[in-house]
């Protein structure tokens, strides 16, 4: 065969194979450079190259970056794994390992409620290159991003994130010792429930940390329900009263609900931390007959009340 004939035949296979690839594959119709960068074809020490495809450039996009802190989960996931010395038991019965498996599991729908993938975005890409492609009479874009990782930065992130799992066990130790004895005001004990449903809803749905929350709610609302409304003095001008925790006395600028079978010109003041109750006895009220007043407090939605008699 001599060379002519070899090269029109070389001419026709390209020109089919051409022919082939546009008509029933794909087809570059733009993009981003005009030849398409080396690196979108394979891999690089100290980065993570990734693509995806998408009806939208935007959408494309955004699949890329959640495949980019997908793969950095993973890397920080597989670290935690190595550098640990449990067995595979312990480690599917460990918390720090079990957070990240879970990460992993629902970055598609919660990657930015995840700590320490805030920081990771599209600006800080060393490069990107996307391209709109045709295939079978549809257009879609393909994005390709090249995002700086190196060793460094996952020991950094192994570090943070070990570092914010021991806070959040510290915390949540903190919560289950506390049995609100340490406290002298009404209001210290209610910033605390209001702190742990802070510290609850941080966490991810199915964190097993949030049944250990939901105890030790159980157990606060029962320590809320200890607190009495105690007469201090009474007379037929004013109550005197304060709530106890046990046998300490507490404080409060919580303004409790007054109400009386005969009492009129009920007013309501705090004096020198104690409450006060004054009133009008003369009014409707008869030395024989049972004359009281109800005082209702209302504490992180429970109502903590006592009825006063007055002589």
């Amino acid at each position: 065969m001599n060379m002519k004939k070899l090269l029109l035949i070389l001419f026709s296979l390209s020109y089919l194979t051409a022919w082939g690839f546009c008509a029933g594959g794909e087809k570059v119709v733009e993009s981003s450079d005009r030849h398409a960068p080396k690196w979108i074809y394979g891999m690089e020490k100290d980065y993570i190259i990734v693509s995806a495809q998408a009806a939208t450039i935007e959408d494309a996009r955004d699949k890329a970056m959640l495949q980019v802190k997908k793969e950095i989960l993973s890397s920080i996931a597989e670290r935690v794994k190595s550098e640990s010395h449990l067995t595979n038991e312990e480690l599917s019965k460990d918390g720090s390992y079990q957070t990240l498996t879970r990460y992993v599991e629902q970055i598609n729908t919660k990657s930015s409620n995840i700590p320490m993938l805030q920081e990771v975005s599209v600006a800080k890409a060393e490069a990107y290159y996307w391209e709109k492609l045709k295939r079978d009479k549809q257009y879609f874009y393909r994005y390709h991003i090249k995002y700086p990782f190196s060793k460094l930065e996952l020991y950094r992130m192994v570090d943070n994130f070990q570092m914010q799992e021991a806070q959040l066990d510290s915390q949540l130790e903190s919560f289950r010792t506390d049995n609100f004895t340490s406290y002298t005001t009404v209001e210290a004990m209610v910033q605390r429930i209001s702190d742990l449903k802070i510290y609850e809803s941080g966490l991810q749905e199915d964190d097993e940390r949030r049944n250990i929350c939901k105890s030790i709610m159980t157990a606060y609302n029962k320590y809320i329900l200890e607190i009495t409304l105690r007469q201090i003095d009474a007379d037929r001008d004013q109550l005197t009263f304060a709530p106890y925790f046990g046998e300490r006395r507490l404080t409060t600028n919580m303004i409790p609900k007054l109400r009386s079978n005969c009492l009129t010109a009920l007013q309501y003041s705090t004096v020198g931390g104690e409450c006060r109750v004054t009133y009008d006895y003369n009014a409707g009220c008869y030395p024989d007959e049972q004359n009281w007043l109800e005082v209702t407090l209302t504490v992180s939605g429970k109502k903590i009340k006592n009825t006063f008699y007055i002589k």
